[in-house]
This record gives structure tokens, sequence and C-alpha cells, in this order.
């Protein structure tokens, strides 16, 4: 998968912890739609998870960026 400008800004915010997707919202500045597809995208490539589907809490599965480095 490759990563756009928008996954790098949330993968770098759930790098400080967990986040809802209202909060990566208001943090990017872009629309909800989206934030909400960058996510079910993240989530299918295995870069984060979603830890409470009712408030849809998110947060990193691993270091995943420097995995991908590491690959590459």
């Amino acid at each position: 998968m490759e990563l756009t400008a928008l996954d790098e800004a949330i993968l770098d915010e759930l790098g400080e912890g967990a986040r809802t997707q209202g909060f990566l919202v208001d943090a990017t500045g872009e629309p909800r739609y989206k934030v909400h597809e960058r996510l079910k995208l993240l989530v299918a490539a295995g870069y984060i998870e979603n830890i409470h589907e009712n408030t849809a809490l998110y947060e990193l599965r691993t270091d995943s960026k420097t995995s991908d480095e590491d690959s590459d």
C-alpha cells in the first residue's frame, strides 16, 4: 500500500497514542469522509486497529512506518 500524506498524518497522530476518528479529523483538517476511508484502508493493510468500535478509537498495531522502510 502506497501511503498518502493523509495516511502519514494519521500514523503520526497515532504514534502519539490512541485517537478517535473525530480527533483525527480535527488534527488533520481533512473532511470526515476522507479520514474514514483512509482509516478503513490502514486497518485492512494492518497498520492500525480499531480498538473500540462504538467510539471509533484507533491505535497503531506496530511501528508500521519503520517496518515498511526496512522491507524496501
